[in-house]
């Protein structure tokens, strides 16, 4: 069985007073996907946001490619999540003004990878995922927008992908289609995929999914979970 890149031990977070969490766990392995569903306002962004080292827990840890994110600051913790973790937002979040190979390259550039790799390496990602060439990002179809930031959530092979409402801004069509894609991230890349969304028949796809119920995790027929 693959080694978990996501492990979430006993996490604690409370903001205006009221708990978000409570000693939640949750483990997701490279090759699987998990998908985390909730009402509004229940912490499933949040959590990605302690995922990601955005917010920092009361209590717990949040390991990521085996490290502890909650015990870095500054340059060490952007250059693991650089390396380790890729995300795709709702809107897919591109530079309207770049083309989508500058959107992934862009990604590689910054980790430190050489423009000719990067630019490689983006033009072979968004043929895989078949995001037509255009001059600027504006131009692209809502799918295509959403493909276009998964390619460039992968450019840097991350340990773990999290995806937050991808397919919320997107037609029923579109949102199978996307759907699809993301789901098979996790066999074609060997990455973890972690994904928030409101949207129960998207989460049903996932090897498993949990429900962020009170202060913790539950499995779909609403037993707790524990540590995965």
């Amino acid at each position: 069985m693959s080694e978990p890149v996501l492990h979430v031990r006993g996490l604690g977070y409370a903001v205006g007073g009221r708990r978000l969490f409570e000693s939640l766990s949750l483990e997701v392995r490279a090759g699987e996907s998990v998908a985390i569903t909730g009402p509004s306002g229940s912490g499933k962004s949040t959590l990605l946001s302690c995922v990601l080292g955005l917010i920092r827990p009361d209590t717990g840890a949040v390991e990521v490619a085996g490290t502890d994110i909650t015990a870095l600051r500054g340059s060490p913790l952007a250059r693991h999540r650089s390396r380790h973790i890729g995300m795709v937002f709702q809107f897919g979040e591109l530079l309207p003004e770049l083309s989508p190979v500058d959107n992934v390259a862009l990604a590689a550039l910054l980790a430190g990878t050489s423009r000719r790799d990067a630019y490689s390496r983006a033009v072979s990602l968004l043929e895989e995922l078949g995001v037509p060439p255009t001059k600027s990002s504006e131009h692209l179809s809502g799918g295509e927008r959403q493909r276009t930031a998964v390619a460039r959530a992968l450019i840097n092979s991350p340990a773990l992908l999290l995806a937050d409402e991808p397919t919320g801004a997107l037609d029923a069509g579109t949102r199978d289609r996307v759907a699809d894609l993301l789901f098979d991230m996790p066999a074609r890349h060997g990455c973890g995929l972690l994904v928030v969304t409101h949207d129960h028949e998207i989460a049903r796809r996932a090897d498993r999914a949990l429900a962020v119920t009170g202060a913790a995790l539950s499995a779909a027929n609403g037993t707790e979970t524990g540590t995965q």
